[in-house]
This record gives C-alpha cells, sequence and structure tokens, in this order.
C-alpha cells in the first residue's frame, strides 16, 4: 500500500489502466479490500450484501483507502484472534443473489483469503517492477515490529 501511494509514483500512474484483473494499481488493492471486507462482514454474518464495492463507487483518495484499510485489518484481525480450532470447521452461508446460496467452512474460507491476498500483491508487484518501483518485500519480522 505504501509504495501504491508514495510520491514515487503520480497519481496518473496509480490510476492508469494497466489491463490487469483489475484497471489500475488502486483498483487491484480495493478490490482486496472488498474482497475482505465482503467475507468477514457479510458472509461471517450471515448477511445479505448490499453493494460493498468501493472500487465501483468513485475514485478514493489516497487518505480515504488508507482509513479503509485500517477499518478492513481492524475487523479481519479481530475476527482471526478470537478464532479457536473449533471454530474452523464452522459452516457458512454464502448468498450469492436472491435464492442463490452455497455453504463454506471457515478454513475453507480463510484458504480463500489468503490466496486472494497472495494473488493481487504477486499482480501489483509484478505491475510495479514493470513501472521500474521496487515493491514493498514486507517480511514476518517486518509486520511484527509495526504491530508493536
Amino acid at each position: 500500500m505504501q509504495v501504491i501511494f508514495s510520491e514515487r509514483i503520480s497519481e496518473k500512474e496509480r490510476y492508469k489502466s494497466r489491463g490487469a484483473s483489475y484497471p489500475s494499481l488502486v483498483d487491484i488493492f480495493v478490490h482486496v479490500l472488498d474482497a475482505y471486507r465482503w467475507w468477514f462482514l457479510y458472509v461471517y454474518n450471515d448477511r445479505i450484501s448490499e453493494s460493498t464495492d468501493l472500487r465501483e463507487k468513485r475514485k478514493y483518495s489516497k487518505k480515504e483507502v488508507a482509513r479503509e484499510e485500517r477499518k478492513i485489518d481492524s475487523r479481519v484481525m479481530n475476527f482471526v484472534n478470537s478464532l479457536r480450532s473449533r471454530d474452523l470447521d464452522k459452516v457458512l452461508t454464502v448468498h450469492e443473489g436472491p435464492n442463490q446460496m452455497l455453504t463454506i467452512k471457515i478454513s475453507v474460507m480463510l484458504l480463500h483469503m489468503i490466496e486472494e491476498e497472495l494473488q493481487h500483491r504477486g499482480e501489483l508487484n509484478a505491475l510495479l517492477w514493470q513501472m521500474n518501483v521496487e515493491p514493498p518485500i514486507i517480511e514476518y519480522q517486518d509486520y511484527a515490529k509495526s504491530r508493536s
């Protein structure tokens, strides 16, 4: 996130369509935030989703995306920290649309979110490399230090 919104990349470059899974660097990142919001707010709480797609609502500023990232990170970490082993087998209902439902275990949902994160972080890294911008390499030690 820091690299996408750093001064090294202009706003024009951040929002430039790059022919990736979502048009721009910011769109890809916001898509990941939307996915977390949908799975942890709507699916986990067995709610039928209203539109949770930030990306389609408007062009979000650096400050707004950072605020959304903090809110979502807090929600996800509260969820993860509250999990117990027995919770992993709990089955959730996914409301795909009117009268369209499927089920998923929490353990599978978490694996899916890891896959989503890895796919799009790798995609962002590749796009940054194409722009000759070194992407952030986040090791666990860096993450742990940022949390203390």
